[in-house]
């Protein structure tokens, strides 16, 4: 009766964890409850029903543990102690879980979700930086000790769950072990399949997102799942790393980019041709600006009402600026999206700032070397430090003459992420006011739109009372809220203020300004994939014409630099680029997740859900495949091609 009895506790323990699943879940949408607009009872209740479900598997998973821990060794061990292993193990678990649901409040604020691929990145960030963040912004010690509180409060509980008495049969005892045994193993199934009795029935954090609100899709997801989701997403990533490329398939791969797989090197095979034309003389400035943050939504027209980027739609109507409408970031990180830039390589899950290759020589396809090569001193500017990600080391490697982070700008006060959009765009100005004769490319990392969102912008002029009047119901009404929306605004303030300084001095200088991700800010209700991660791209200057690109023209962040590279070379110049310029009318953009075709968006993970025809969804996918399989191979194996080179 042994087994009997530990069957019936690791049973408590497996509907307690449940419980406190649930518990989480309803907290967790109380807590954000202001993004949910026009919600029915019933889409409450299913998101209830599937996180149920789907934290089956995570209490299930639980509970076996403890069981192989607690009930296994008592049925052959007779004094081991398995009541009391079972409440270590459970008590963990609590806490473990109780962590995480903490730390998730401020995780989803930043990036709008549950824990996903953003948790690794961060690794290998400041951790000073993440610190101070914690503490000042997030509230680090309160949040550890509602931790410790609601935790201690879990464990008595489970304790008393634990001491209740177990039912020991008077009769027919045999029989009804034999009958548990029975029914333990479909049990064990259906809990293993989450309420379903194969995979197709499953619910699992693939098919999870099953409701029309974002905040209800998280919301089914517990912590564990949500971990596990991450953990999946980054075995992938790894797997990615290890694509079997032989040499005769990389040429396969080559040929479907439009390369020319006869070359000796994969820059070689990407030679193209500048046709040129398009400005009557090289501009001595030339400058782009990748905004944190800087996302297409408030250029929307539904958006437009709320001011927040008046200095972006400024250079829109000025008569000299062109705009790619349907433009994808490299990546949902900053540091994805920048690499991209920097290398000219598609996002495929490595990080080239770590990579030994990266060091070797820089990359001909990378923004930094192309404008070197066009004559151009090449500075990186970074309102951040350049510790985080190596990036000082990484941006030097690859082009730049000159970094200058926030720890190289006397008389401005940073903090743990750096300093203000206005005094990096100041410190610009007097580089350029000094060095003005020299022909010079400025690349502008900012910082300010970016957690904690801790900058005074009442201050600055943002006029919040305006914004509140006009805010859609697509947005919600928290102070959060319109601190991140002051951000924005400022950022934009920031930048334009620069733009208009620098053609002041000089009225040749050319700008392309952009985003590094968008997929940060939290709609009030569920919002379009293009409001989410579409991001804008702006070529700014005298000489630029609306016309440059079609109304429906589509691209992303690796197609700047060669775009840039046929606005600045005379023709008949060559240079090497993966990807076609933005003048080529390419139908097909991409990123790590994302694809565009014309202004069609959608997943690559649902293209063959698309409206696209079956065969244009196998052409983005192998587009798409082939730019990362290419990427990998520079990044891993170097340039050359060689028939004995493996990935």
């Amino acid at each position: 009766m042994k087994f009997f009895k530990n069957l019936q506790q690791d049973l408590k323990a497996f509907v307690y964890l449940n419980a406190i699943f649930m518990l989480y879940r309803i907290i967790f949408v109380c807590i954000f409850s202001y993004q949910l607009v026009n919600i029915t009872g019933q889409e409450l209740f299913m998101t209830c029903w599937y996180g149920l479900r789907i934290s089956l598997k995570t209490a299930g998973m639980f509970t076996l543990i403890g069981a192989v821990l607690a009930t296994l060794p008592n049925i052959f061990i007779k004094n081991w102690p398995s009541d009391l292993v079972r409440k270590i193990w459970h008590s963990f678990c609590i806490f473990v879980m109780t962590f995480a649901f903490f730390a998730r409040i401020p995780y989803y604020r930043i990036f709008n979700s549950g824990y996903n691929l953003m948790l690794f990145n961060g690794i290998k960030d400041d951790w000073h930086a993440i610190y101070e963040t914690a503490v000042q912004q997030y509230q680090l010690y309160p949040r550890l000790a509602g931790v410790f509180i609601t935790v201690f409060i879990l464990i008595y509980i489970l304790k008393l769950l634990l001491n209740t008495t177990t039912w020991e049969p008077e009769t027919h005892k045999k029989t009804i072990i034999a009958v548990t045994i029975f029914l333990l193993f479909p049990f064990m199934y259906i809990v293993r399949f989450g309420g379903g009795y194969n995979y197709d029935t499953s619910i699992y954090w693939e098919n999870a997102a099953r409701m029309k609100s974002n905040l209800l899709n998280e919301a089914i997801m517990d912590d564990g799942q949500a971990l596990y989701r991450t953990w999946s997403m980054l075995q992938r990533m790894e797997n990615d790393e290890h694509i079997n490329v032989t040499a005769s398939e990389l040429k396969e791969q080559i040929k479907i980019l439009g390369g020319n797989p006869e070359a000796k090197t994969v820059e070689q095979a990407f030679l193209r041709t500048t046709k040129g034309g398009y400005l009557s003389k090289q501009p001595q400035q030339v400058v782009v600006i990748l905004g944190e943050n800087y996302a297409l939504w408030p250029f929307l027209e539904r958006y437009q009402n709320l001011g927040l980027v008046s200095s972006g739609e400024k250079l829109l109507h000025s008569g000299k600026a062109a705009r790619i409408p349907n433009f994808l970031a490299n990546g949902n990180g900053t540091m994805t999206s920048l690499k991209g830039l920097i290398s000219g390589l598609a996002g495929q899950g490595l990080y080239e700032n770590y990579e030994a290759e990266t060091y070797k020589n820089p990359y001909a396809t990378g923004i930094g070397n192309a404008m070197k090569k066009l004559g151009y001193k090449t500075v990186f500017w970074y309102g951040g430090f350049s510790s985080w990600q190596d990036i000082g080391k990484f941006t030097r490697a690859q082009g730049f003459d000159e970094f200058h982070g926030a720890e190289d700008m006397v008389g401005t006060k940073a903090s743990s992420w750096g300093i203000p959009d206005e005094e990096l765009f100041t410190h610009i100005s007097e580089y350029i006011k000094e060095h003005g004769n020299t022909k010079t490319f400025h690349f502008i990392l900012t910082t300010s739109n970016h957690p904690p969102f801790g900058l005074d912008v009442d201050s600055k002029g943002f006029k919040r009372k305006e914004v509140m009047a006009e805010l859609p119901p697509s947005i919600g009404r928290d102070k959060a809220t319109i601190d991140q929306l002051g951000h924005i605004w400022y950022a934009d303030q920031a930048m334009g203020n620069f733009i208009e300084s620098t053609e002041q001095k000089d009225p040749t200088a050319l700008f392309v300004v952009t985003g590094d991700h968008a997929e940060r800010f939290s709609f009030a209700k569920e919002e379009t994939l293009q409001a989410n991660s579409s991001i804008p791209c702006i070529f700014y200057g005298q000489g630029v014409r609306d016309a440059w690109f079609a109304e429906n023209a589509t691209g992303s962040h690796m197609q700047i630099v060669p775009t840039l590279i046929e606005i600045l070379a005379p023709p008949g110049y060559s240079y090497s680029s993966l990807l076609p310029s933005l003048f080529d009318g390419q139908a097909i953009s991409f990123n790590h997740r994302l694809w565009g075709y014309g202004l069609n968006m959608g997943k690559l993970s649902l293209l063959k859900e698309s409206a696209l025809t079956a065969a244009q969804q196998k052409e983005v996918a192998a587009y798409a495949a082939a730019a990362k399989k290419v990427s990998i191979w520079r990044i891993k194996n170097g340039n050359a091609i060689e028939l004995n080179n493996i990935v």
